[in-house]
């Protein structure tokens, strides 16, 4: 996971697959840089991110609770079929690749 804050946007890019196994590191590394704050927005960039399960989803709602201003940008087909099917379409602002 790599982070980047440009113009108070908060851009975290995730790789290779966010689900039960790797989901509680994850979720306490973004959140030690949601505790630093210093932006205003959260851009998660999904450009190399392969597969979300629902303990992923969990992770995005637990996000967008803390910062209303919350997108998800360059996501491929495969996992915008997983946030289509459950309805985080209308949740969040996602975009695909």
């Amino acid at each position: 996971m790599k982070t980047v804050i440009e113009k108070e946007v908060l851009t975290i890019y995730l790789v290779g697959q966010l689900n039960s196994s790797n989901a509680e590191d994850i979720e306490k590394e973004i959140d030690n840089i949601l505790d630093k704050g210093g932006f205003k927005s959260i851009k998660l960039d999904f450009t190399d991110l392969d597969y979300i399960s629902s303990a992923g989803l969990r992770i995005i709602l637990r996000i967008k609770q803390r910062y209303e201003d919350t997108s998800i940008i360059n996501v491929n087909s495969e996992v915008y079929s997983i946030f289509k099917m459950v309805n985080f379409i209308s949740v969040i602002d996602i975009s695909k690749k």
